[in-house]
């Protein structure tokens, strides 16, 4: 009899084991995600969105780079040699923040990249960027950003953010703004963050768009847009 219940628990015991492994495999862990900051950011900015993905359940890589140091093209060679180096993953989501958008439609454009899932970009200058190319006049702006990626930001050229193309996953867009004509900077048309302008933040071709009341960088840390990047990622939507 003993023998009888001993043989019935361990059976019970792998049983659980087996359907649990099963629901691992086929939940938020075996996903991974790859979290790209922008320029003059460092991957802390980032901290916020990668510990709540962490909760969720996805193995969570918050890549550095550089950012002020070279092209986007090899921003983009980088972050491709960086994901080589994962090995195999069922499925790999990507969120990218203002300039780290732009690298990750590069990215996508110009590298294969195995099981890609989906794409939040946040605050991204999908068309330029206004600020940049109207201060980069100034000594002290180009001391601080470079000469590199920062030019291909600028608003009025666009020649190099049409080679970054549309990303033929799904993706979806947060913008900063106050949604009306003026936003929070009277230096850039129509609504904005105040560093970036809604209109040139969103890419046709996007499966959701969400404008939420924040600047810039204070943008990726509201605990908003950590909500709407993980709603994203899990059901190919905003939250409501």
């Amino acid at each position: 009899m003993m023998k009888d219940r001993l043989g019935c628990r361990i059976r019970f015991i792998g049983f659980v084991v087996l359907v649990s492994s099963v629901l691992r495999a086929e939940g938020p862990a075996a996903e991974t995600v790859i979290l790209v900051h922008g320029i003059m950011n460092k991957p802390i900015v980032m901290n916020r969105i990668a510990d709540a993905l962490e909760k969720q359940g996805y193995e969570v890589h918050n890549w550095g780079y550089a950012s002020r140091e070279k092209t986007i093209e090899a921003h983009a060679e980088a972050l491709s040699t960086y994901i080589t180096t994962l090995g195999s993953r069922p499925k790999i989501h990507f969120v990218g923040f203002s300039q780290g958008a732009i690298i990750l439609r590069y990215l996508l454009k110009h590298h294969a990249v195995a099981n890609a899932g989906r794409l939040v970009m946040i605050a991204p200058p999908n068309h330029g960027c206004e600020m940049a190319e109207d201060f980069y006049q100034y000594g002290w702006f180009r001391t601080l950003y470079g000469d590199q990626s920062i030019k291909q930001l600028f608003a009025k050229q666009n020649n190099f953010l049409e080679k970054c193309g549309t990303p033929s996953l799904e993706f979806g867009i947060i913008a900063g703004g106050l949604g009306n004509e003026h936003g929070f900077s009277s230096r850039i048309p129509g609504d904005d963050d105040g560093t970036v302008s809604v209109a040139s933040a969103r890419l046709e071709g996007a499966r959701d768009f969400i404008l939420l009341p924040h600047q810039h960088t204070p943008l990726v840390w509201s605990s908003e847009t950590v909500v709407q990047v993980g709603e994203f990622l899990r059901a190919g939507w905003f939250k409501r």
